[in-house]
């Protein structure tokens, strides 16, 4: 079985650890690059919990605040492990996406107690603040990171695409689906697209995938990189596939 791992790192890295672990030695090829900011200054002083709707988020937080006493709420068990990491103790994981996010927030915290920081990405899928701001909530924003389009594909990425054999490869977010279609269309390889299946971690992430050739496209029936791996294990006749073509 031939996998690309399109996320970035140091994302790409867990996702591969959990392919060996599968048997499966996969390529990876990253089309975002994950670019930290220097510094993430805030001020603290009316925030009751912390928000992170990503893995990069704690790791952008992590050596730049030394703060790791508030609660955190984490949008999937990756990053409530990746804070935990870090030193947080009152971690919370919604195991799903913004919205189920927005959900366990509501569900466990007051408006009236103070504002929710969310720890977040230039670009960022789904629209927590907005769904907690409709309950009352103070939200706040931080930026820590930024994702960039690589301008380049692998060689080994093309090889295995141009080879004709079956490959599939792992879509994360909407944004990465796109950046992979647009370099497959600068490098001239969408003509054995028919021989590539896309696997995202949601449908929304396969959206830019549509009707390009793939042949199939499968998303996990959660939004979680346990999820998405597991749809690699799985006869094709128990997956929900979008077809392309």
């Amino acid at each position: 079985m031939t996998v690309l791992i399109t996320r970035g790192w140091p994302g790409a890295e867990h996702t591969s650890k959990g392919l060996r672990n599968m048997g499966i030695d996969p390529i990876i090829c990253p089309v975002l690059d994950v670019n930290f900011r220097a510094a993430i200054d805030v001020d603290l002083s009316d925030v009751q919990a912390l928000a992170f709707t990503s893995t990069n988020g704690v790791r952008a937080w992590g050596p730049r605040r030394p703060e790791r006493e508030f609660p955190v709420f984490a949008v999937g068990d990756s990053t409530a492990e990746a804070a935990r990491e870090i030193g947080f103790r009152k971690v919370q994981s919604a195991n799903g996406d913004a919205v189920k996010l927005a959900a366990l927030i509501k569900k466990k915290l007051k408006p009236k107690r103070g504002s929710i920081l969310h720890v977040r990405g230039i670009h960022t899928a789904g629209d927590l603040a907005g769904e907690l701001r409709e309950a009352g909530f103070t939200v706040r924003e931080a930026i820590g990171y930024g994702t960039v389009p690589v301008d380049m594909l692998s060689e080994e990425a093309i090889a295995a695409i141009v080879s004709g054999a079956p490959v599939q490869v792992l879509i994360h977010s909407r944004r990465g689906a796109k950046t992979f279609l647009d370099l497959v269309k600068r490098f001239g390889v969408h003509r054995w697209l028919e021989n590539v299946s896309a696997y995202g971690i949601s449908a929304n992430a396969l959206k830019p995938l549509e009707h390009a050739g793939f042949s199939g496209l499968y998303a996990a029936p959660e939004p979680n990189e346990a999820a998405l791996l597991k749809l690699l294990d799985q006869p094709v006749d128990l997956v929900s596939s979008r077809d392309a073509s």
